[in-house]
């Protein structure tokens, strides 16, 4: 008997959630896909969800680009959805066991190059984020018996996206995974998150799901639409959003350079000198400036030896940048600064010395140009276990020395509450600088444009994974970030992807894994921020503000149904 046909009618979906109808039902039939989904057993529809996810998650299958596999994002979590129908009368933990799964194969396909660092870095990816991504499918499996449908689709909807609410900032903040990020290979169809940011794909994503769910599990519903507008009305609107922004004009434009030195964090990196790598990149790009004025963009940490933020304008490595300052040119460039405090520390994070000294190191981004004021901003998002370790007293006790080496400093570095913009000068545009992981953190990046940057600087250093898929993903999340802030975005890598990229998304130049060079550009810059820059993660907000009802009804609920079996 086929297996749909045999469920519960409780357990087929309402074909009016969401308030959308469905087209084309008889394709469905004709081409046999529900058909062919019911007859697969159990554990292969859990893998079959994180499987679809891993082949079309940015550069899960290298530098190439494969936009052909996509529309697979659209249609990944149905099989799970089948499953948990499948499952709904017998017990739940039948069912957790495969969310389960199907959450830690997602996270490990997604982000096994962690390993490439240290493997305990794969391990708390996979068991955090996996007991998240289960208790959301089980949430969802518990409210499909307690309010319907429709209530337990939103539930679902919104409990994912409060996931990534959470993984903005918390102690194990981890956004890699934002589904949002999903559409970073396809900039090209989410122009639209200048309005939503990266939380508008989530919900795309997770509707779409939801959509095609109810249209492959009941094929007689009548509609002709609501398929069409859910999965191709999004497509379209970029399209023409993209069209009006890209005829917006220009407020000015900035000649560049973007370097990408190559050298190996491991091996390489660290045991050069800061002075032999400023001579040799000084020297390099002599010839490509002149007296019209620009900016050259360094790595994250290009000077690792330490920089006295109290005396840095004097600092030997940065006086070496002399040749090309003084033609008018100005410096982004990643460092390692610190400052040295009294008995009271200034700040948190600051470390004794001695009885009478402490110091506080930072992972900063330093602007240098003649004539102006030395500036520099400290990362503010830190990698955990790296550059911060949350709930430090207890995980010494029983880590001791064990730290993940994702690069940096070990222990807890120096940040800032404001997003630093370095101020260039009435010829040059007002420049943010994004340092590595900050990238990653999409309403967090657009504060940046909020502050008046006018063009985008993201230095990072992608080499401690190794030629991996992970700094093919990290170039693509930088390319949403672009598209958010309707910015030109020069990316400058010590090992890993350079590239320039246009505020619609699009890769102008690069420089792949293993080359070393400068990329030359002239690219446009803008005075005005998006919607999304100017006003915030408002999707987000909402969503979660709309998670948190949807729970405390549930909960209600339940209340209710205890208090009347009592009486």
């Amino acid at each position: 008997m086929n297996q749909i046909a045999a469920m519960p009618q409780a357990a087929l979906p309402n074909v009016k959630a969401f308030g959308i109808h469905f087209i084309a039902q008889k394709y469905v039939a004709t081409f046999g896909v529900m058909p062919i989904l019911s007859r697969l057993p159990n554990w292969s529809l859990a893998v079959l969800s994180p499987l679809m996810l891993c082949l079309a998650w940015p550069g899960s299958l290298g530098y190439h680009e494969f936009p052909i596999l996509a529309p697979l994002l659209l249609v990944s979590m149905v099989p799970m959805l089948l499953l948990e129908a499948r499952l709904r009368e017998v017990k739940t933990r039948h069912f957790a066991g495969y969310a389960a799964l199907s959450s830690v194969l997602f996270n490990l396909g997604t982000t096994w190059w962690v390993a490439g660092a240290h493997w305990s870095g794969v391990l708390g990816t996979v068991l955090i984020n996996g007991i998240l991504m289960t208790a959301v499918w089980l949430l969802y499996r518990y409210a499909v018996r307690q309010v319907g449908l429709r209530t337990a689709l939103w539930i679902w909807v919104t409990g994912w996206v409060a996931i990534e609410l959470l993984h903005e900032d918390w102690a194990f903040s981890f956004p890699w995974l934002n589904l949002g990020h999903a559409f970073a290979e396809v900039p090209q169809w989410v122009r639209w998150y200048a309005w939503t940011g990266p939380r508008g794909g989530t919900v795309w994503l997770l509707i779409a799901n939801a959509v095609f769910w109810q249209f492959f599990a009941s094929p007689g519903s009548r509609g002709r639409s609501g398929l069409l507008i859910t999965l191709l009305g999004p497509i379209a609107f970029s399209y023409g959003l993209g069209a009006w922004l890209d005829a917006k004009p220009a407020t000015g434009s900035l000649r560049a350079l973007v370097v990408q030195p190559n050298v190996d964090p491991y091996s390489e990196k660290f045991q050069t000198p800061d002075l032999i790598q400023v001579r040799k990149w000084v020297e390099a790009s002599s010839a490509l400036t002149d007296s019209a004025p620009g900016l050259i963009v360094l790595p994250e940490t290009f000077l690792h030896e330490g920089l006295d933020e109290n005396y840095a304008s004097n600092w030997p490595s940065l006086i070496a940048f002399e040749p090309v300052l003084r033609k008018g040119w100005a410096v982004v460039l990643g460092a390692t600064t610190y400052r040295l405090h009294g008995p009271e520390p200034e700040n948190p994070a600051a470390r004794p010395i001695d009885d009478r000294r402490s110091v506080t190191y930072a992972n900063s981004a330093v602007f240098a140009r003649a004539g102006h004021p030395l500036q520099i901003y400290h990362k503010s998002k830190l990698v955990v276990g790296v550059e911060t370790m949350p709930f430090s007293r207890l995980l010494n006790s029983i880590l001791g020395d064990l730290t993940l080496n994702f690069g940096g400093t070990s222990g807890t570095l120096a940040t800032q509450s404001e997003r630093g913009v370095f101020e260039a000068g009435p010829d040059l545009p007002r420049i943010g600088a994004p340092i590595c992981w900050e990238q990653d953190f999409g309403p967090f990046a657009a504060e940046f444009s909020r502050a008046g940057a006018e063009v985008l600087t993201v230095i990072t250093n992608d080499g401690w994974w190794g030629n991996t898929s992970g700094h093919v993903a990290h170039l693509h999340y930088a390319r949403l970030r672009a598209v958010e802030q309707h910015r030109s975005l020069l990316r400058s890598a010590n090992t890993g992807i350079s590239a320039v990229i246009g505020p619609d998304g699009r890769v102008e130049q690069s420089l792949t894994w293993g080359q070393e060079g400068i990329l030359e550009a002239r690219v446009p810059t803008y005075s005005e921020p998006s919607f999304f820059a100017r006003h915030g993660d408002i999707v987000g907000q909402w969503a979660g503000f709309v998670f948190a009802f949807l729970l405390l009804s549930l909960l209600v609920r339940r209340l209710r149904g205890l208090k009347r079996l009592e009486s």
